[in-house]
């Protein structure tokens, strides 16, 4: 998204006229996510996606005309039997595309600072005149666009969670709310060499990356150069310094009972954490279960303890294992098994619940 804007401030600064194209409602599936974004100009340049190449030069086209006419379009996009000669997707779903100028004012509320969530209010189903209207929504109920009160407390139950949604009002207006939050916090005890390609793939991800043990010779940051901070530290004072919230997602390294067991308390301690995974066979989860009963610990009050870690992709190597790790964390996030798609599609056998096509 970052690089999108960025692109976009490039071309206004060149002096070009610029359009952008944001999904705000997606019926069924999708291949691009619910806010996904798409910046053009002259010259056939792009930048960003709201299908998988199916519709991009309709879009583009549109997006020139509104670039001729300075106001916002609505489109709206279902599959289609034939993509050569219908404009449409190829995925099973529907999306409602808003391409509309963009000039400084709206980078500017687009570049939406954290903690605050961004919404589009418009009306799909005026194509020709969706009447968009953008703000940036606080959780104290503060916005810089007057809204009404319901679009604002729609906003502030958007932020209590990281996933922007769609809302629809009674009176057919639609909300694109979009949470701007700091990146989620991958947080790593033990430094052994998982961790460092553990560490560049969250990275890649846009996390913030924390390695911790409470072994200096393993928390240096020669061994972990990627990481966004190295401490060398106890469990505790490592909780205490990051904190801990549904946003941390924790992987634990060394099953060694000392260092494990500090941590599990630390946490107990601190809150609730977004997930837990703890490497090794399942015959430690049971050792971990009996030291924890014979000293008083309530595990059920943190979240389950993914274990053995990771999905089951048969990787053995460092940069295998930090794969199946990261793919499992992120199916716990999502909400999602983490299986095969050709396997979970395929069980998915319920029809879909669609709209007709505008």
């Amino acid at each position: 998204m970052n690089d999108i804007l960025q692109q976009a401030q490039t071309w206004l600064d060149d002096g070009l006229p610029v359009a952008v194209a944001t999904i705000v409602r997606i019926f069924g599936s999708s291949s691009q996510p619910l806010g996904a974004r798409m910046a053009m100009t002259t010259g056939n340049r792009f930048v960003g996606m709201v299908s998988g190449g199916c519709v991009e030069t309709d879009v583009y086209e549109t997006g020139q005309k509104v670039q001729r006419e300075g106001r916002a379009l609505m489109l709206h996009y279902q599959q289609v039997e034939d993509p050569l000669v219908e404009i449409g997707l190829n995925c099973e779903g529907q999306i409602d595309v808003l391409v509309e100028p963009l000039d400084r004012a709206l980078l500017d509320q687009l570049a939406c600072p954290e903690r605050c969530a961004h919404v589009t209010l418009c009306s799909p189903d005026q194509p020709a005149d969706p009447d968009v209207v953008h703000t940036q929504a606080a959780a104290d109920g503060t916005a810089t666009t007057p809204v009404p009160a319901h679009v604002i407390q729609a906003a502030q139950e958007t932020l209590r969670g990281d996933k922007p949604q769609t809302v629809t009002f009674a009176d057919g207006r639609v909300a694109l709310i979009e949470p701007v939050l700091p990146p989620p916090t991958l947080l790593i005890f033990g430094g052994e060499q998982i961790a460092v390609p553990l560490v560049r793939l969250a990275n890649v991800m846009g996390w913030r990356t924390v390695v911790s043990d409470a072994r200096p010779a393993f928390a240096t940051r020669e061994k972990h150069p990627d990481a966004d901070l190295v401490l060398a530290a106890w469990p505790d004072v490592v909780v205490q310094q990051i904190g801990v919230d549904e946003r941390t997602y924790i992987v634990s390294l060394n099953h060694e009972a000392r260092f494990e067991d500090a941590m599990l308390q630390a946490l107990l301690e601190s809150g609730r954490a977004g997930y837990i995974g703890a490497i090794g066979k399942r015959v430690r989860h049971h050792e971990r279960l009996a030291r924890a009963a014979e000293a008083g610990i309530n595990l059920a009050q943190l979240p389950e303890i993914h274990t053995p870690i990771g999905l089951d992709i048969g990787g053995k190597s460092p940069e295998e294992i930090a794969l199946s790790i990261l793919a499992e964390i992120v199916a716990v996030r999502n909400g999602r098994p983490g299986g095969m798609l050709q396997v979970t599609r395929a069980a998915a056998t319920s029809p879909l619940s669609l709209p007709h096509a505008k």
